[in-house]
């Protein structure tokens, strides 16, 4: 049994488009029924304060997964506001692989889900990339969408303080993308794809709304759309989600809105149970809350990769 710290796992580098390609590839073994998973379990403590486990098997790779995640609201004495840790084991025997700090890992797999749904249902020739939140999963969504986007030349970014949008901004100029910094209508009304990753805060509010996606818009919700006003999703042309569960969910104490109109789910769309984009107008929404199914699939890779290089303190039981 290995133990890999957050640094072990970003020293591994792992390509995005791989980890894209190995989430899809999870999602397709889910709908297969190879891959199982339970219930997410959560405990809400306040608003942006819970507890929650996550837990999947796949027959088809012989791993299982349980994945524990503490979340406390941004801003507090937390040095991060999100921590999670995966413990992998075989099918087979039930044996303890590997435990890992999952904080890297959780940003990536949910990026590689949003890069997944912008490959099938964004319009071809998407150019602007709106980001609305500039934190970690921002950073880890441009990295991966600018790998489905080959057309992106601009991105544009709106954020609680002008430093982190300013830093985000910066990011995508590095990487040879301009970059502009405004206001949340401004950047949602101008980008062909829009990520919203904005925390729950004491004072949170929905910020942006639904209205402002222009025709033909593909919109991605990475807070389970708590940043969007209620009023107007279901005008949306078509809602995905990434479970099923997902419909039901509605918290109205933790601004979390009612998704009973969502259409498919991701899992539909990898398995071709759902034909996705239909037309060159319809604005479309993708609301994710985290899945199992992806951590199941970042945890074996990471794992794999890290047992390949020797990486990590082996632990002797």
């Amino acid at each position: 049994m290995i133990y890999l710290t957050d640094a072990d796992v970003i020293a591994l580098d792992i390509d995005l488009e791989l980890v894209r390609q190995v989430v899809g590839s999870a999602f397709a073994a889910y709908g297969a029924g190879e891959l199982l998973t339970s219930p997410k379990s959560s405990i809400p403590v306040g608003l942006g304060h819970a507890f929650q486990v996550l837990s999947a098997v796949d027959k088809s790779s012989g791993y299982a997964a349980v994945k524990w995640i503490g979340m406390v609201p941004p801003g507090g004495a937390a040095a991060v506001n999100i921590n999670a840790t995966i413990i992998l084991s075989d099918v087979d025997t039930g044996a303890t692989r590997c435990i890992m700090d999952a904080r890297h890992a959780t940003g990536l797999r949910t990026a590689a889900m949003s890069a997944q749904a912008v490959q099938i249902l964004a319009r071809e020739n998407c150019s602007v990339l709106g980001l609305v939140g500039a934190g970690t999963q921002a950073q880890s969504h441009l990295l991966a969408i600018k790998r489905v986007l080959p057309k992106l030349g601009r991105v544009l970014v709106s954020s609680r303080t002008a430093a982190s949008a300013e830093r985000l901004a910066e990011l995508s100029r590095g990487l040879g993308v301009d970059a502009e910094v405004g206001s949340t209508e401004e950047v949602v009304k101008a980008s062909d794809v829009i990520v919203s990753t904005v925390p729950a805060t004491p004072d949170f509010k929905p910020i942006i709304d639904p209205a402002w996606v222009k025709s033909g818009g593909l919109a991605i919700s990475v807070e389970v759309g708590r940043a969007w006003i209620h009023a107007g999703l279901a005008d949306m042309d078509l809602t995905i989600v990434d479970e099923e569960k997902l419909k039901y969910y509605a918290q109205p104490g933790n601004l979390v809105p009612n998704l009973e109109h969502a259409q498919a789910t991701l899992t539909d769309l990898v398995c071709r149970r759902h034909p996705g984009r239909t037309s060159d107008d319809q604005r479309i929404m993708f609301v994710t809350s985290g899945s199992a199914v992806a951590d199941l699939a970042i945890a074996s890779l990471i794992y794999e990769q890290a047992h390949a290089r020797d990486l990590g303190q082996v632990i002797v039981t």
